[in-house]
């Protein structure tokens, strides 16, 4: 069974699988690219989110009363 992910990048760690090879291996490396995935698209969602917040506060720096833009 051909997988998504080329074996070599995501392996499981050998102490973990007691060398378990076959569809259990494949199994454990398709649930750590899974969660790699998933890890990344949050950590993506929280820098866009505050590259969000950077650019609201640029845009509203001005309109605060009594303050002076620099």
């Amino acid at each position: 069974m051909n997988s998504f992910f080329p074996d070599s990048f995501f392996l499981a760690c050998p102490m973990c699988m007691s060398g378990a090879e076959g569809v259990l291996a494949e199994a454990a490396n398709s649930a750590i690219a899974v969660m790699l995935v998933l890890l990344s698209g949050v950590l993506m969602g929280f820098l866009g989110f505050i590259f969000y917040l950077m650019k609201r506060a640029k845009n509203f720096t001005g309109d605060v009363p009594g303050e002076v833009a620099a």
